[in-house]
């Protein structure tokens, strides 16, 4: 190889790593945080993708029951990451004895997230209060609060027609942005 062609070639090599570095998202520039984990129902699984490019795993299925996390929480045993995010309470009804529950599962180690439901239901008010119940059941950082139902308030822009599955590249987007500040602010 001539000179001039290695030094078009390192040029090129160059152009291309700028480039690449330049087309990264922002929130993928850095290695993501270990340990964390989104459980959650449909609403979750609107744009998973969003999640996991922010270095969550995702665990979600479709018309999943608050009452099923306890058992969830068990089924990762020691593998239970130290941040837990949960979404649970869009298809029916949260009891205060199973979300304590779930965070005694989950030990004092970890953090649990809970986030807030949106949803056109009789029990979207009550769902979020029970939520809020328990948070202030646990002292220190064992449980946070993050509210989705606020943040989506007037925003029917970011939903399907049913007013509470996200649209993926809107409000499916924002969905993602706002878990991964709140764990990313509080984080163990």
């Amino acid at each position: 190889m001539t000179p001039g062609h290695t030094a078009a070639l390192a040029t090129a090599v160059l152009l291309a790593t700028a480039l690449t570095v330049t087309t990264v998202p922002a929130h993928a520039a850095s290695p993501a945080p270990a340990g964390r984990l989104v459980i959650g129902d449909s609403v979750t699984g609107m744009n998973p993708q969003a999640l996991k490019s922010r270095g969550f795993k995702v665990n979600y299925a479709v018309s999943r029951q608050f009452s099923a996390l306890p058992g969830i929480l068990k089924s990762y045993g020691s593998r239970l990451p130290r941040n837990v995010v949960v979404h649970l309470g869009t298809n029916g009804t949260i009891t205060l004895n199973d979300c304590k529950r779930a965070v005694r599962i989950a030990r004092s180690t970890r953090t649990v997230f809970f986030v807030t439901v949106r949803v056109p239901a009789s029990w979207e008010s009550s769902n979020n209060a029970t939520l809020r119940r328990c948070d202030r059941s646990f002292k220190g950082p064992r449980v946070r609060m993050i509210d989705w139902h606020r943040l989506s308030d007037n925003r029917n822009d970011w939903f399907y027609r049913d007013g509470y599955h996200p649209v993926e590249s809107t409000g499916g987007v924002a969905y993602a942005r706002l878990i991964d500040r709140a764990v990313d602010r509080h984080r163990r």
